[in-house]
């Protein structure tokens, strides 16, 4: 059973929707999907899924030309557009499964294709290590994305419980389903926990996945949750780590079963690389593993101010110290005499000065800013993250 915003459901209903009837429906063909109804889009999900199909969603916000561009580029047969269906002059007949598009936060997105075979490897793993026992998961995040689709709805289905899946993602709104749910677990982004956690009342479990938490939306998270975990993955493989108890937003969890993980130590830590079925792939996270993995930084965006490393959460935890710091991202540009230099972008009240002098506190010589941009917001991909090579590479202002 599953509840998609206001109407329960089966999955035997979502296996007669109108789409699951098309002529597309079969084995090997590749069909991209578009569309704000999640139903049409869960009902073709698992008909492709039960067929051996392959489905890439695209998110629902894209217009068409943008929704026509992704499905070419993977070389679809059709593109389900809202209610239309468009044929498409290549198909590449492939095995079954799941496509997606890395995030691009590090440079040009690219097509990830995981087989069914994979994700149902993943979703036994990721079922054996979930903690707690739980009558209902509230997907408060995108069902494109494979953290809501694979975690939140498939391996929520595996273990007996029901997907509550959600299109508004308000916080008000997620506590208001939340009363209705009370020991319901919460699959949702960072920002959006952190969100809640500034509402009065508590939630009674979190998970949350996406990039690491700053200290000071990791505690406030942690003082309105009874059940604070954290998990973290990548395109490529899927969920790779749990935590069901973190003490702390760098602390990302305990490898799951099938996987087999390569990494550094505290003292000298490493780029992660997983392992699966004899495939290896890197990560570009730099980690160690002490009582679980712990995430330093990607290694793209570490810093090296004349041979010293810098790690852009421990700028920005120092910096969201100060009360009057609402947002802020740490990145790098090239430095002629260092090599590189630290900078940051923050939405904050404070003066230039004010933040110079609260570094000068609390970080080393090498750690402190040199490069300071007060704005009103800072940009976000669509995918709700912050890209520190796009700031990087961006003129910088006079």
């Amino acid at each position: 059973m599953l509840w998609i915003e206001k109407e329960w459901v089966t999955e035997e209903e979502l296996t007669i929707h109108e789409l699951v009837k098309q002529s597309f429906i079969t084995e090997g063909k590749t069909v991209a999907i578009c569309t704000s109804d999640t139903k049409a889009w869960l009902a073709l999900c698992l008909a492709m899924r039960r067929m051996n199909g392959t489905i890439l969603p695209i998110h629902p916000d894209t217009p068409v030309s943008g929704a026509k561009r992704l499905a070419i580029q993977a070389e679809c047969g059709y593109l389900i557009y809202q209610e239309t269906i468009i044929p498409l002059p290549k198909a590449e007949k492939r095995a079954g499964g799941l496509i997606q598009f890395s995030s691009g936060t590090t440079g040009q997105p690219k097509i990830i294709h995981r087989t069914w075979e994979s994700i149902e490897t993943e979703l036994t793993a990721y079922t054996n290590s979930f903690p707690l026992t739980t009558k209902a998961t509230i997907v408060a995040c995108p069902t494109t994305h494979s953290f809501g689709l694979l975690c939140g709805v498939f391996a929520t289905l595996r273990r007996g419980a029901t997907p509550v899946i959600l299109q508004d993602f308000s916080p008000r709104h997620v506590l208001a389903i939340h009363r209705l749910h009370p020991d319901a677990i919460i699959y949702t982004a960072p920002g959006l926990a952190y969100a809640m956690s500034l509402f009065p009342e508590s939630v009674h479990a979190v998970m949350i996945s996406g990039m690491t938490l700053p200290e000071k939306w990791f505690r406030s998270i942690e003082r309105k949750t009874h059940h604070l975990l954290q998990q973290y993955g990548c395109s490529e493989i899927g969920c790779i780590a749990l935590h069901p108890n973190p003490p702390s937003p760098q602390a990302i969890g305990f490898p799951l079963e099938h996987l087999e993980i390569e990494t550094g130590t505290k003292g000298k830590p490493a780029e992660l690389v997983v392992s699966q079925q004899g495939v290896r792939i890197g990560t570009k996270d730099l980690m160690y593993i002490e009582d679980g993995l712990h995430f330093l930084s990607r290694l793209d965006e570490m810093i090296n101010v004349s041979g010293l490393s810098v790690y852009p959460g421990e700028v920005e935890d120092v910096l969201y110290q100060l009360p009057t710091v609402e947002a802020v991202v740490v990145f790098k540009r090239m430095d002629a005499f260092q090599g590189e230099r630290v900078c940051a972008q923050l939405v904050t009240t404070a003066s230039e000065e004010e933040l110079k002098q609260h570094c000068k506190k609390h970080l080393a010589p090498h750690q402190r800013p040199t490069e300071w941009q007060l704005v009103e917001q800072i940009e976000l991909s669509a995918n709700g993250k912050v890209s520190r090579k796009r700031l990087g590479e961006q003129t910088c202002p006079v």
